[in-house]
């Protein structure tokens, strides 16, 4: 058996953007176990590849899978769409990502001859089982030619201990990236699942009561960080993908003691604001052990949005912990949110006030202070996406919003399905940019 898993294009046509990547590590685990099992797999990465729709139809036609794999989020919901239902006949479709548990009853009604197969949840165990027909769960909805299943904390395919969920590099093809600081870096996962309850966020606790929040040990994640140094001797820089790397004074402490022992690397990983309320002590500690950057959502300078979208932490926290951290030496990039429902003009000058004052800390201090400004989207099963529809709007199709793509190398960011806050298009597109600007 052979199969293609596609890391699911952004654009509908062939893009000759050359932009920020991130490798796909949750398609690199499903296809190390799916070669664990005696299936022939490759990864095709259509976001680096830059392929749109007919690249993809073309090259499934040429090289004649026998499954096909893809993920699908809202972003891109149209897009595989047309993929799926013109993908050639006789290929076995399985479609994946976060939100299926919310477009699922969707996707069954897609113009689809194929046989197709639904994963809600995590699909390294569940899909060799499937496709060597040795599965011992039953789908929970079966048709003639579409099932679907679900892996959630009661079935016996849920990896609940991520040792043994492991990654072949090597299915990932030059998953190596040189980071803005011009170093050569490799990402790795160390959680699963998320604390928070951000209302515009898939991942929010309260929307996955069905699963478990899983942390690798420290030694599963240094030996992965060895094996990456083994592989590719030239990268010199770690990210750290998840949210919950840096979570509380413990993981602070951990991180500080498993880089202490890798002084050849420097580090960049993301952090909750909150997490460093108690532990402001270990920040200098941190960059003693080769922490280079800290990724932080701070979405909103106002607190009125903060409180809407659940966001922990005041402005006043935001800025002393920024402060801190950049004091220390360390980099900081923030990431900043316009567009809110009912967010109002007032609310979004906040927001553009906060950063401004970020920038203007930095400026005075070791570490840099750098942006990345968002529209707001509303995405499937949110919080947020649920309300809208509620109030009675209807939420449009995303397209990508051209007033922000004169900012060279973040047209795959500016994509939009409407404006949902108080604020008229002129004025949310030139919050935004101006805040970018920073």
């Amino acid at each position: 058996m052979k199969g293609l898993l596609l890391n699911s294009p952004i654009y509908r046509e062939r893009s000759e953007f050359n932009e920020d990547y991130l490798p796909p590590l949750g398609l690199g685990y499903i296809a190390t176990h799916l070669s664990d099992s005696g299936i022939n797999v490759n990864i095709v990465d259509c976001v680096k590849e830059r392929y749109g729709i007919s690249e993809i139809l073309e090259l499934l036609r040429e090289q004649q899978p026998e499954f096909m794999g893809i993920n699908v989020f809202t972003q891109n919901y149209d897009i595989v769409k047309e993929i799926v239902e013109n993908c050639p006949i006789g290929i076995t479709l399985i479609i994946g990502g976060q939100v299926v548990k919310n477009i699922y009853a969707d996707i069954l009604q897609w113009d689809i001859e194929n046989p197709l197969i639904i994963i809600i949840g995590e699909g390294e165990f569940i899909l060799p089982a499937i496709l060597n027909s040795n599965c011992s769960e039953l789908p929970f909805h079966k048709t003639s030619k579409k099932e679907v299943y679900r892996v959630d904390k009661s079935s016996i395919y849920y990896p609940r201990d991520l040792r043994l969920v492991h990654l072949d590099r090597s299915k990932l093809k030059e998953d190596v990236v040189t980071n803005h600081y011009g170093e050569k870096e490799a990402s790795l996962i160390t959680s699963r699942g998320c604390l928070y309850n951000c209302a515009f966020c898939g991942g929010a606790h309260n929307l996955n009561r069905d699963i478990t929040i899983r942390h690798r040990n420290l030694s599963d994640v240094e030996h992965e960080i060895y094996e990456i140094t083994s592989l590719y001797p030239e990268v010199t820089s770690i990210r750290v993908l998840d949210d919950l790397f840096l979570r509380d004074e413990i993981s602070i402490n951990n991180a500080i003691e498993m880089f202490g022992k890798l002084q050849h690397l420097s580090w960049r990983g993301m952090a909750h604001i909150l997490t460093f309320v108690r532990s402001f002590d270990s920040i200098p500690q941190l960059k003693q052990n080769g922490c280079r950057e800290i990724f932080v959502g701070i979405e909103s300078g106002s607190e009125r949005i903060r409180k809407k979208i659940h966001k922990p932490g005041t402005v006043q926290q935001i800025e002393d912990i920024v402060l801190e951290l950049l004091r220390s030496g360390i980099d900081v990039k923030g990431y900043f949110m316009f567009g809110f429902p009912n967010e109002t003009v007032a609310d979004a000058e906040a927001t553009y006030l906060l950063a401004s004052r970020l920038k203007k800390i930095a400026c005075e201090e070791m570490g840099q202070f750098r942006l990345s400004v968002f529209q707001f989207r509303p995405y499937h099963g949110t919080e947020l996406y649920n309300e809208i529809l509620q109030s009675g709007r209807k939420i449009s199709s995303i397209k990508s919003n051209e007033t922000l793509n004169v900012v060279s190398g973040r047209s795959q960011f500016n994509f939009h399905s409407g404006n949902y806050s108080e604020i008229d298009d002129n004025a949310l597109d030139e919050y935004i940019l101006k805040t970018q600007s920073l």
